[in-house]
């Protein structure tokens, strides 16, 4: 059965959209902040882009080349050599300033150059020298025409300031041994990327590879493999004396360059290089298929942003040690990350803007976190504030009504006490008793509620005295006597002889009482109680034992709480919770300890200790 769906009404939508604006609204400076680190993240990013991509070549350093490229490289001196006939012409070379490629041309050491070369059946050679117009006319045999248009020798063509073709007088007649070697600088003058040329004129590079760049769209990254001398090269010099192995060309890929200074060295990521390199890294990243992929800005912009992201909920979850902790780490792994992709995979990926990223987004959101704590310890001081007059103003209510009670009890007890001293009917009289001892326990109620109230009171003070320990668990026994009568209970003492120690005696004495008068309670009639009192090194010892129904091990931590009895009481006995709770209280006043040990159906042990020589301070 199909079921018709509701289309959500106009209210309903936009009720939806002002909730959601409520939230962005509450949440509006968060938001800010994170725009911000984004903001800066992207603008670290475009300088990394160009400045750590350098780095980047910088710190990989020099790595393995392809062993099929090989450069020869004519330099002047080299030349110079070559040409002993010209002496006196040679003499003054060193004043020479403007060496141009129409300087290295000489039919005969061509002639050989290509000979000695091509006899060991290279791949191609690639002249990256231009010979066209500027060495004039210049005629051929058949046997140097088969050289100089030899299918594996490709050309160096080049442009005008017109942008017109310059071809070189050894074309052919279908134009296919001719190769651009041009090279275009980035607006800081670094040679960064090659750029695919015309169709009619492909690149010298894509010629002697034989492989067509992967796009003709924008500049392709060129992978540069080091700096100068990291491919294997010979001198013009080496070659014409027969220096270099037979093998050397074999199945290679020949380029040829010189020293020139119309053609000056190019800045590249690796630093100054010729014409030359440059071309056979190049020729290195088409053999290999090493070109550096980068992938579209808003790619990175928007890694940024998740990025950013992860670190807003590091920073706003986790404490500030282990936030930057794990920032740091992330920062390094990316870091480490993005050098082990380029080495690998030729991928490029930002290194140091990451760090920026993470860095803008500690420091801010840090200052966002500690305003957060700043406004969270404002309200709780507020809420403190309030709670403490809260508090303040029950106790008030309390010791007032507490206080108000007294009275009328007081009054009730002596009404009784004076019915009780005339004679009447046993029923009456035994009525008469039971009030006067319901009057007495709910004076005990509200005595103790007024000791809870003083001694948590910020102006409560113990006062010490120097006394005998032994004497007010005496004056706490003669007390307790009358009602432990009345169960039969036995009271035994073992105090042993003590000398004199300050305490205070009134909260000394209520301590023992609220022990001896628990131990009453909850000891059956005819029950033995026992009050032992020693010394031991620096301690004073008091301890009560009795014969009690004992109190079960997960009640014996909640005892000690205010308005806290054991599970099984509430309907056996009465009281109010608030006997153990004074006895710790007031024993830790003392810089003492309680404990408490207890066995079901055999008896409870509580026991205190005071030390001889403490300094009592004044509590608020």
């Amino acid at each position: 059965m199909l079921r018709r769906v509701q289309k959500p009404s106009i209210d309903h939508l936009k009720l939806r959209l002002e909730v959601l604006l409520r939230f962005f609204s509450r949440r509006r400076g968060f938001w800010l902040r994170c725009l911000l680190c984004w903001a800066i993240g992207c603008l670290a990013l475009s300088n990394d882009e160009i400045n750590a991509y350098d780095q980047r070549f910088q710190l990989r350093g020099d790595q393995k080349t392809s062993s099929q490229i090989v450069l020869i490289t004519i330099r002047q001196s080299d030349f110079a050599t070559i040409y002993d006939t010209r002496t006196n012409f040679l003499d003054n070379m060193s004043e020479v300033t403007d060496i141009t490629d129409s300087f290295f041309w000489n039919k005969r050491i061509w002639t050989e150059l290509l000979f000695k070369i091509l006899r060991q059946n290279p791949r191609s050679v690639g002249v990256t020298l231009y010979f066209g117009d500027n060495v004039g006319t210049v005629r051929l045999n058949a046997e140097e025409q088969r050289l100089f248009l030899d299918s594996r020798v490709v050309w160096a063509s080049t442009t005008n300031s017109l942008e017109r073709i310059l071809t070189p007088i050894f074309t052919s007649r279908n134009h296919d041994n001719l190769g651009s070697n041009e090279l275009r600088r980035d607006e800081d003058g670094v040679v960064r990327r090659v750029f695919p040329q015309r169709a009619e004129m492909p690149h010298l590079v894509e010629k002697i590879t034989g492989k067509a760049f992967p796009t003709s769209q924008a500049g392709l990254p060129i992978n540069y493999r080091g700096s100068n001398r990291v491919f294997t090269q010979y001198s013009l010099s080496e070659i014409m004396y027969d220096e270099v192995p037979a093998n050397a060309f074999s199945d290679r890929i020949v380029i040829i360059g010189a020293e020139t200074s119309s053609g000056p060295v190019y800045m590249t990521p690796m630093g100054t290089l010729s014409r030359t390199e440059i071309l056979a890294h190049i020729t290195d990243t088409v053999l290999g298929n090493k070109w550096i992929k980068r992938l579209p800005f808003w790619w990175y912009a928007t890694g940024f942003f998740a990025l950013m992201l992860i670190a807003v909920f590091l920073i706003t979850t986790y404490p500030q040690s282990v936030a930057l902790f794990f920032i740091v780490w992330i920062g390094t792994l990316l870091a480490a990350l993005s050098a082990w992709v380029f080495d690998t995979f030729y991928f490029w990926s930002p290194a140091m803007s990451p760090f920026v990223l993470l860095g803008t987004s500690w420091i801010i959101f840090i200052g966002y976190q500690a305003s957060k704590i700043e406004r969270k310890n404002f309200r709780l001081q507020q809420e403190q504030q309030y709670l403490q007059e809260l508090e303040q103003l029950k106790n008030n209510f309390v010791s007032l009504i507490s206080h108000d009670l007294k009275t009328p009890i007081a009054k009730i007890q002596a009404i009784v006490d004076r019915l009780l001293m005339q004679p009447q009917a046993e029923e009456l009289g035994q009525d008469l008793r039971s009030l006067r001892l319901y009057g007495d326990e709910l004076n005990r109620y509200i005595q103790s509620i007024l000791k809870v109230l003083r001694v948590e009171s910020r102006d409560f003070k113990i006062n010490t005295e120097v006394g005998d320990i032994n004497e007010v668990i005496e004056e706490a026994l003669t007390l307790l006597r009358p009602l432990a009568r009345e169960k039969n209970i036995q009271i035994h003492t073992s105090l042993e002889p003590m000398f004199s120690l300050e305490f205070d005696t009134t909260l000394i004495k209520e301590v023992v009482i609220n022990l001896v008068e628990n131990a009453i309670k909850y000891t059956s009639r005819d029950g033995q109680i026992e009050v032992i009192s020693c010394e031991t090194d620096d301690l004073v010892h008091v301890i009560v034992k009795d014969t009690g129904e004992g109190i079960k091990p997960e009640d014996m931590e909640k005892v000690w709480g205010k308005f806290t009895r054991g599970s099984d009481q509430d309907l056996k006995t009465k009281g109010t919770g608030l006997g153990l709770y004074l006895v710790k209280y007031f024993i830790e006043l003392h810089g003492g300890k309680v404990k408490m040990e207890s066995t079901v159906g055999q008896g409870t042990t509580v026991s205190f200790t005071l030390p001889l020589d403490t300094e009592n301070e004044v509590l608020a």
